[in-house]
């Protein structure tokens, strides 16, 4: 692990479990920027021992910020959208560019119908840069991120409840751990009522059985605490890295936000596979029910044409019998009328997928999107998102004009308002249903 800061670096190695091997090491190479970190990295490696296989870097100048959104719009997004909404937000407030950042994140606590994160970010090119130097030196990247907001008190790391006071190069960190959540108030040294802002903080918190501030190589007029540590101090450096490295290595790693190297994950080539994927999987499953409804009626047909021939040599054998003949002969003509329904149920069985399929092409609005056909035993579902709500109705309209001839029922669609969008309402999420009506319903004779 090395504690990066603007001249110098520390370093203490640990085993798997997060136990420190070594005492604290003073490497006198520091860096004060993200942009020369993958350099700073090279001079830290080559004036110290060989480093361990997994390395983590505590950088005191990685841009770290406190975002709060409204709980209502990140509530049930999964984590790329909520990545996308905390990059918006983090560009507003430094006015970078959200597409040449990497972040990471940390939730904190929802409360007064708003949700706290504790977001890293760095420029992507010096990532890049940074991985690359990694790899040169045969190291991996345990993760990257800002020495504050350690998640554990210093001098209890059980205790359920503390609160901390943390003073950094360029802002103040002042934390609050209960039972339930993990409070956070970022103060920046720029601001002239910081100190206002910090006890009227630390006055809502209340009591707390363990308070404790952390100086690093600020200092400042900060409220009293009930213990007091300083960076400056080797022994309480060690102690304070010893539990970084716990909380990184250990159980609680992700309470953490921590940077880490992640695979190349392209959303849209992926859901677009994904589609392709189930609409060959739906393609499969309806060739391989149609084959087998195909030769299970071209059997059924033989068999009819046999009990046809069956019945015309019984014919002839009770012609006799008067009443006996007219019970043969009103079987035979309903086993007639079955072996010419037959083979047009059989061509209404195999157009069906292309004209489900071209229904929904010709029916489709362009603000419309459909992401699923789900077929079921009895019926299919699609499944999709649209920007308007009434153009789920009108894909079932036109669905239920175009498919009634062959058997489907279109249900009116069930819509949900994902309310993704600020200030009005949208987009929706639609389910429509067309329900399997059974193959007695395609007994009708094809007009010639």
């Amino acid at each position: 692990m090395l504690f990066i800061n603007g001249d110098k670096t520390f370093r203490v190695d640990a085993d798997r479990k997060g136990v420190l091997m070594s005492d604290v090491e003073t490497i006198e190479y520091g860096c004060k920027s993200t942009a020369g970190l993958a350099k700073a990295f090279v001079k830290i490696a080559e004036n110290t021992d060989p480093l361990g296989g997994k390395v983590w870097l505590l950088f005191l100048t990685l841009p770290s910020l406190l975002i709060s959104l409204p709980s209502m719009q990140v509530q049930g997004v999964d984590e790329a959208m909520l990545t996308q909404a905390l990059q918006f937000e983090a560009e507003g407030m430094t006015g970078v560019s959200s597409q040449e950042m990497r972040v990471a994140f940390q939730f904190l606590k929802a409360e007064d119908e708003m949700s706290d994160y504790w977001l890293v970010q760095i420029e992507q090119l010096a990532w890049d840069d940074l991985l690359k130097a990694l790899k040169q030196r045969k190291c991996q990247l345990g993760g990257l991120l800002h020495p504050g907001a350690l998640p554990v008190s210093i001098h209890d790391a059980e205790a359920p409840e503390w609160l901390r006071i943390e003073a950094w190069s360029n802002q103040v960190l002042a934390l609050h751990r209960s039972e339930t959540r993990l409070s956070m108030q970022a103060l920046s040294f720029d601001n002239p009522h910081w100190q206002a802002e910090l006890d009227q903080w630390l006055q809502d918190q209340g009591e707390s059985p363990v308070s404790e501030t952390l100086l690093n190589y600020r200092v400042e007029v900060l409220p009293d605490t009930e213990h007091r540590y300083d960076l400056f101090d080797g022994s309480q450096l060690a102690q304070w890295l010893g539990l970084w490295a716990q909380t990184l290595i250990g159980r609680k790693a992700a309470e953490a936000a921590v940077l880490k190297l992640t695979a190349n994950f392209n959303v849209d080539l992926a859901w677009m596979a994904g589609s392709g994927l189930a609409a060959l999987l739906l393609c499969g499953l309806h060739a391989g029910w149609f084959m087998h409804q195909r030769v299970y009626f071209e059997g059924e047909t033989e068999r009819l044409t046999k009990v046809e021939k069956a019945m015309a040599d019984l014919r002839k054998q009770i012609s006799a019998s008067s009443d006996q003949k007219q019970k043969l002969e009103t079987s035979i003509n309903k086993i007639s009328a079955d072996a010419e329904l037959i083979p047009n149920t059989i061509k209404k069985l195999q157009q069906r997928p292309a004209l489900l399929l071209r229904a929904l092409a010709d029916g489709r609005h362009e603000q419309l999107i459909i992401e699923t056909l789900d077929s079921r035993l009895d019926e299919v579902v699609v499944g999709g998102i649209t920007l308007q709500q009434h153009l789920g109705n009108e894909l079932a309209g036109h669905l239920n004009g175009g498919l009634q001839a062959l058997n489907w029922r279109v249900e009116s669609p069930t819509k949900e308002n994902m309310a993704l969008f600020e200030g009005e309402a949208g987009p929706w999420s639609f389910k429509l249903k067309l329900v399997d009506e059974g193959i007695p319903g395609f007994a009708v004779a094809e007009k010639k």
